[in-house]
């Protein structure tokens, strides 16, 4: 799977340290085996079709994984309390 990121989300990997970039990075990379990622804490939103949440300690990602283009679109990237 191809992973395509939101402009908005690239902003919001720039503001953090290089540690947790570089974490987070090597998270969503492991997405692209989806649906097969045991060792990710990975849900479903509750209400969509597609869209699912990853969690990297405080930090959350919103991503919509779309079979049919073989591509998952990371739409969200914040901290726990500001993207909900």
């Amino acid at each position: 799977m191809k992973i395509k990121f939101h402009p908005r989300t690239l902003k919001f990997l720039k503001k953090i340290t290089s540690k947790e970039r570089q974490l987070l990075l090597q998270k969503i990379s492991k997405l692209k085996d989806f649906p097969e990622f045991k060792e990710l804490n990975v849900k479903k939103l509750a209400g969509t079709k597609n869209s699912f949440r990853l969690r990297v300690g405080q930090i959350r990602v919103i991503f919509e994984a779309v079979k049919e283009d073989n591509t998952i679109y990371i739409h969200e990237i914040n901290f726990r309390g500001s993207i909900y």
